[in-house]
């Protein structure tokens, strides 16, 4: 998908608010609301836009964000490793990295329930091999 200086310009402004109406777009960018709504479609239907409600970590207070390294088995696993982990509860989203670790994860979790994510839920992927958590402490400029 190839996206052009509205497209750009679109994104941008709902970055700064998402909830920004189609007729205050349109005032902005000097364009029709249909065009705005048009626009939005297309990226929404392409994959390159959503727009959700997006909560303050640092608000909910019996709940940690974790970021989780795995290694996997075979480096040819690491797509569907990645999707299966990405269906697992309580995970926020997945990425296939280089460096130390093979898959990086981040989880939004009740600390008690660490152990169970990953001697129960994580544990039932085999293509796993090794895990290393790290528990946030605070986050700035973070929403889940």
């Amino acid at each position: 998908m190839e996206l052009d200086d509205l497209d750009v310009k679109i994104v941008a402004l709902l970055k700064e608010d998402g909830r920004a109406t189609n007729h205050e777009l349109a005032e902005q960018l000097s364009v029709s609301e249909g065009t705005i709504r048009n626009r939005i479609k297309k990226l929404a239907d392409g994959g390159f836009l959503a727009i959700r409600g997006m909560t303050n970590p640092e608000l909910i207070h019996d709940r940690r964000v974790v970021f989780l390294g795995m290694k996997v088995a075979m480096s040819k696993d690491l797509a569907v490793a990645a999707e299966a982990v990405s269906r697992l509860p309580n995970v926020c989203a997945v990425s296939v990295v280089t460096g130390r670790y093979d898959i990086i994860a981040e989880i939004f979790i009740e600390p008690y329930k660490i152990i169970e994510f990953l001697g129960k839920d994580l544990a039932g992927l085999s293509s796993i091999v090794s895990t290393e958590s790290f528990v946030t402490l605070k986050n700035w400029n973070k929403w889940i």
